[in-house]
């Protein structure tokens, strides 16, 4: 649909009103966005009278208005996440690129073409509702946090990270790889299609293994300079654990790592005896494992991580 530079304008006007909603601003940029487009959802009965009015979008029905409002929300909050999302990309150490395969790689431009990569995937509606947690739990260091602990301990995750998946790697590089699974979980949904049946989710859709093996054979072929190993397990973080126990520890650390953090907060203090938000959602996610595809003995390491260090 054609916007026209007065529609823009007044849509941009709208939109600031809104981003700029003190009540908002402990969210994220992402966050935000998805309050205000449930506020409009939810308003859209009472805002329609006065949005089709002569002094914002005269004769226009709510189906083009929401078209109007919502590319000018996509592309406020893009001009926040696309270079956070830069920054974190670059932040990255891909030196365990070689702990995968055996070649030489240019992580200049494998940097680049994932830069790339993600902000097309910005353009897909259930794929901005899955990077929320992904950019959160990367931003905030949260990944980096759980991965040394899991170090620390050397049980369950960490035999199955470096044992069972053979990850030769120590803390650093595992915290880097996935970071970056992490960052790239949301990927799948630049592939999915009316053909595809995934199970939806609080926390995104959970898709089958072999079309997960599928979307990762063809990223790989498509980008030779990122081990395939990388796509794989990122994609495999789309997949149930319940439904294939030979997915890579990687995968499901990074499934779960993006969940738990969608929601991710800094700075809200908890209630006086009250669990905190990560044991909250770590409890919930135990009780219905089964449902998300979670590993439940991965969850239980983590919930114990979180117990033992106040988090």
């Amino acid at each position: 649909m054609d916007i026209n530079e007065t529609d823009k304008k007044k849509a941009g006007a709208f939109i600031q009103h809104l981003t700029g909603n003190p009540a908002l601003q402990s969210y994220s940029a992402l966050q935000r966005e998805e309050q205000i487009c449930q506020f409009l959802s939810v308003n859209a009965a009472q805002l329609q009278p006065t949005l089709s009015s002569p002094s914002f979008f005269q004769g226009r029905k709510w189906e083009e208005i929401w078209a109007i409002l919502l590319a000018t929300l996509y592309e406020e909050t893009n001009r926040h996440v696309i270079p956070e999302m830069t920054i974190l990309i670059n932040r990255l150490d891909f030196t365990f690129f070689n702990f995968l395969e055996q070649n030489k790689y240019n992580e200049s431009a494998a940097k680049q073409l994932i830069i790339d990569l993600l902000t097309k995937m910005l353009g897909n509606e259930q794929a901005r509702h899955v990077f929320t947690g992904s950019l959160l739990a990367v931003k905030n260091n949260m990944v980096k946090r759980y991965v040394s602990a899991i170090f620390v301990r050397r049980k369950y995750i960490h035999f199955e990270i470096t044992k069972v998946e053979r990850l030769r790697v120590g803390e650093n590089e595992a915290s880097n790889m996935i970071s970056l699974l992490v960052l790239m979980r949301p990927l799948i949904y630049m592939f999915a299609n009316q053909n595809i049946v995934p199970r939806n989710t609080a926390n995104g859709c959970v898709f089958p293994n072999n079309f997960t093996n599928a979307i990762a054979l063809n990223l790989s072929s498509k980008a030779p300079s990122i081990p395939e190993a990388v796509f794989k397990s990122a994609m495999n973080s789309n997949a149930s654990f319940i439904e294939n126990n030979k997915l890579e520890a990687s995968a499901r650390l990074a499934n779960i790592l993006s969940s738990m953090f969608k929601n991710y907060r800094p700075g809200i203090k908890k209630d006086r005896g009250a669990d905190t938000a990560v044991k909250s959602w770590i409890n919930v996610a135990r009780k219905n494992y089964k449902f998300y595809g979670y590993d439940i003995k991965l969850l239980d390491e983590l919930y114990n991580i979180a117990s033992d260090n106040g988090w």
